[in-house]
């Protein structure tokens, strides 16, 4: 790039960016009559309304939202559908909680566009002017199409409430199911409907492993035979080819030239970003499908900030652009643009390590940052080291831990880690959270103290082990290490 072109490019940012924001931040920090205005009020909204509320920002605040209800967490569906909890739980929020922070809640309304140019969105045909905008539309379930199969035998597993509420009527009346997909929503499916009695779950995973975006295969491999003694049926690297009514149910020929029978289908073969009204407005659409957005997440339109799984990210390791359908992506991206819109734009987007968590009947399993196959692809040179270990010793209640640490041999810090085992190894994943998010050498996490009793933990716990081990394969093949 030459310099007057750099120069230009700057003072575009500048105009584009900064400037109108700046004026936006004096309006909200000043005036009440300020419109700000989010589409899909899904947890990125709500968190988005509540900070701007939490700093005192006076502006006039509207949410509209197709569904017919919101401010749930829709990632406890599972265990409403299996008792534990009620519908009524999930709800973080209620009509009183808007109304006390004069947030404008408007249900079962449709926006049928945006016009960038006169600052409006059209809902039901009415034009609602805004200042900013806030997109949160979400994501859409991905829909194979299999010849043969009826739509009321097949159900899509969802984040919208009504479907789950469907599930919850129809579940009584079948015995064998197909689960498609062999992620953690089909997998906690699966885990659902052994638990309502089902004689028969079957699980059909396009991949040769469970969880793959999650777990490298000798990971995966440790889960498998848990599900399987649950009495789940698995299929990997398996798919439906097309399905033929039978007398009270369907059957369904797989690739490998099984027929399986079954009452029931429910599919969860992942997600795409819901872009349609941010790409009828001419909003930049990136590569992986979702909206674009800056480091501040505004969009290729200053006024209009987008969240959640509708915005294309971007990994904090590989850097590499990413669609991240994670709760905490959402609720992060909330925070970070009210404080943004509140403050003008102070505060930039980290990017996601993909950290995910699930409990898959009774383990728990917990992965942060990049896969050993994921590097592999990008042709990333990684070290890796898996470890059996304990919580502790046996007598003082211990249970089993596995482990894996991936590092980059260069920078000679963690890039990935992947636990199984009791729920206590969620609170061990937070921990390494941090030493992949602040890139903390190998050599220096060797040499932090960990909290130690015979009762808690180990005197030489499980991850500075194999940091340790990382360290010793470097100095094998010759690499300095400071200490």
């Amino acid at each position: 790039m030459t310099a007057s072109s750099a120069f230009f490019s700057c003072i575009w940012y500048l105009v584009v960016y900064i400037l109108p924001v700046k004026t936006l931040k004096d309006q909200c920090r000043m005036e009440s009559n300020v419109k700000i205005v989010m589409i899909g009020g899904g947890g990125a909204c709500i968190v988005c309304a509540n900070t701007l509320r939490v700093l005192g920002n006076p502006a006039q605040i509207d949410i509209f939202t197709r569904r017919d209800e919101t401010a749930y967490t829709p990632c406890e569906q599972p265990f409403v559908l299996r008792d534990t909890l009620s519908f009524e739980e999930m709800f973080y929020a209620t009509p009183p909680w808007f109304e006390k922070k004069a947030i404008g809640l408007h249900t079962q309304r449709t926006v049928e566009s945006i016009d960038r140019d006169r600052k409006v969105i059209i809902v039901d045909g009415e034009e609602v002017p805004y200042d900013i905008l806030v997109i949160n539309t979400g994501a859409i379930v991905k829909v194979p199409h299999i010849p043969g199969l009826k739509a009321d035998r097949v159900h899509y597993l969802s984040t919208e409430l009504k479907y789950a509420r469907e599930i919850e009527s129809i579940m009584p009346k079948g015995e064998r199911a197909a689960v498609l997909g062999g992620g953690v929503i089909a997998l906690e499916m699966a885990e659902t409907l052994i638990s309502k009695g089902y004689s028969s779950v079957s699980l059909i995973v396009s991949s040769g492993s469970l969880l793959s975006q999650q777990l490298d295969p000798e990971m995966a491999q440790k889960l498998e035979p848990l599900v399987r003694d649950e009495g789940v049926s698995l299929h990997l690297s398996e798919t439906v080819m097309r399905a033929e009514s039978v007398k009270d149910g369907v059957s369904l020929f797989l690739s490998g030239g099984e027929a399986i029978d079954v009452d029931l289908v429910f599919v969860a073969k992942g997600i795409v970003p819901d872009v349609e009204l941010a790409k009828k407005a001419g909003l930049r659409i990136g590569k992986t499908g979702g909206i674009e957005v800056n480091q501040y997440l505004q969009t290729s339109d200053p006024s209009i900030y987008a969240a959640g799984d509708c915005i294309e990210g971007w990994h904090m390791v590989s850097e590499r652009k990413s669609i991240t359908g994670l709760a905490t992506h959402s609720n992060r991206n909330g925070r970070l643009i009210g404080r943004n819109i509140h403050f003008g734009n102070t505060v930039a987007f980290l990017g996601s390590l993909n950290t995910f968590g699930a409990e898959i009947f009774g383990t728990t399993v917990v992965s942060i940052g990049i896969t050993e196959h994921a590097a592999n692809v990008e042709g990333r040179e990684v070290l890796s080291v898996v470890r059996k270990g304990a919580t502790r010793k046996k007598m003082f209640g211990g249970e089993d831990v596995w482990a894996k640490l991936i590092a980059d041999p260069s920078t000679q810090t963690l890039v990935g880690a992947q636990l199984l085992g009791p729920r206590e190894v969620s609170r061990i994943g937070e921990r390494i959270i941090l030493m992949i998010g602040e890139e903390l050498p190998l050599a220096r996490i060797s040499q932090y103290e960990t909290i130690f009793s015979p009762p808690l933990s180990n005197a030489y716990d499980l991850i500075t082990n194999e940091a340790d081990l990382l360290i010793s394969e470097l100095l094998k093949r010759g690499k300095s290490v400071t200490w």
